[in-house]
């Protein structure tokens, strides 16, 4: 089901097309529509899974089309107006449902879960509804365990999915941290129709894609009839795949939502404005907010902060069983990027916030130089970090290559203001002249810092 918390903190965040470090002012929307496109081409494999994308700024849109195909076994070529199952996307949407009923005076933030859900157990009747929109509620994330991974393609009601985590002990105390959980979205969805008294679908369908003319958009089956509906697909063993079955009953608001890149374009729109909800509650989506030691974390509503080339943007991905989403917006440039993809393992990130870059005239360029083998030597090595992950450096010929737990190596492409960047990504490392200490930065997140393990003898 949805991967979009790891993705943001790891694949969302170590995984790019180019190295882009050279901002260029003053292009104009041609010139940056030039870029965009052969961007896109670099991008496109015509002969497999492909992506939607539409890229806008102010009310003009620079960039919209489909690349690759829709679906491989009927050789159907991809579409700008496809339909794609969007995942964790789903949560903004929820995230406005639930600010829509607190204006109209049905709910407030503090709202307990208790005092909404009267049956609801004991262990998280205290959970505002600002934590779970938040991600600060301390639930343990339902995509992760066992009863739901091995029960995907089985349909279940929402009070199922409920019951799943309802009862396991809360991962840290409310309020303390942010940690990505579906289960926060799958709660929100079960406050919205019992304060809504209508279903998920029924609210949303009347109170958002209806009002903003979304025809294109709605709750998902695998049953439904979709004209034009772009195949999802994975890779397995040997190769693509069709994607592994899931029934859209159980991602429910946090991720079971489908749409086009037309559709959310609409949306984005309408959150300038007051169609949906006012600007000063909406606003509250767009804000990092804070522990209860005061510490900014990195999500809103249904958002994650970050920034782009310095300038402040909102974000999320999105991934599900066969398919993968990346939305940017940059208010200040009133920019916009989806890219709505058919394959799970599409790089959505790294083209979303490539095309985002280039849409605020800032796009990266390539700065790479040099360095001495003998220094290259000083600073291989493991790293610890402060939450007891250790990072590996390690020496290749004339390169160094970069190690995350779980994850891929990376080549390091060294600068020459000393950042250390992961090929194909924004992410940098910096490190002390004596090697010992490595310094880590990810796009929306405090810098994190480890010292250099020192082999047993």
């Amino acid at each position: 089901m949805m991967n979009t918390g790891p993705k943001i903190i790891v694949k969302t965040l170590l995984a790019s097309l180019a190295l882009n470090l050279c901002p260029v002012f003053g292009m104009t929307n041609t010139e940056m529509q030039d870029k965009m496109q052969q961007l896109l081409q670099q991008a496109q494999q015509a002969d497999q899974p492909g992506f939607a994308v539409l890229v806008r700024k102010g009310n003009e849109v620079l960039s919209r089309g489909g690349y690759g195909m829709a679906n491989l076994e009927l050789g159907v070529p991809m579409q700008a107006d496809m339909k794609f199952r969007i995942a964790s996307q789903t949560k903004q949407f929820t995230a406005v449902a639930i600010l829509q009923l607190v204006q109209a005076g049905k709910l407030k933030l503090t709202d307990t879960v208790g005092s909404i859900l009267k049956d609801y157990p004991a262990v998280g009747r205290d959970l505002t509804v600002q934590q779970l929109l938040t991600h600060t509620a301390g639930l343990k994330n339902l995509s992760r365990l066992p009863e739901f991974r091995e029960n995907k393609p089985k349909d279940a009601t929402l009070a199922e999915m409920v019951a799943l985590f309802s009862t396991l002990p809360l991962e840290f105390k409310p309020g303390t941290q942010f940690r990505y959980s579906n289960s926060n979205y799958v709660l929100l969805t079960a406050i919205i129709e019992a304060v809504s008294e209508q279903s998920y679908a029924d609210y949303l369908q009347q109170h958002v894609f209806t009002p903003l003319g979304m025809a294109h958009s709605g709750y998902d089956s695998a049953s439904k009839i979709l004209p034009k509906r772009a195949s999802g697909y994975e890779q397995g063993p040997e190769g693509l795949v069709n994607a592994r079955t899931i029934s859209m009953t159980r991602p429910q608001g946090a991720g079971a939502l489908y749409s086009t890149v037309d559709d959310l374009n609409l949306w984005d729109q309408a959150l300038y404005t007051d169609k949906l909800v006012k600007q000063p509650l909406l606003q509250q989506s767009f804000v990092r907010h804070k522990a209860l030691d005061g510490t900014p974390q990195p999500y809103g509503y249904g958002w994650m902060m970050a920034d782009l080339q310095d300038v402040p943007s909102q974000e999320h991905s999105g991934g599900i069983e066969g398919f993968s989403s990346y939305i940017i917006r940059i208010p200040s440039e009133q920019v916009y990027v989806t890219v709505l993809a058919n394959s799970a393992e599409a790089d959505t990130y790294s083209l979303a916030v490539k095309l985002a870059a280039i849409a605020i005239g800032k796009p990266f360029e390539p700065k790479a130089i040099a360095l001495n083998p003998t220094r290259l030597k000083v600073l291989a090595g493991s790293y610890q970090l402060a939450d007891g992950s250790v990072h590996h450096i390690r020496q290749q010929g004339n390169e160094l290559v970069y190690q995350a737990p779980d994850m891929p190596q990376m080549t390091l492409i060294p600068t020459a203001e000393g950042k250390f960047y992961l090929q194909g990504d924004f992410t940098y490392l910096t490190f002390n002249p004596a090697g010992t200490e490595l310094h880590l930065m990810m796009r929306g997140f405090p810098q994190q810092n480890g010292k250099k393990v020192v082999p047993k003898s």
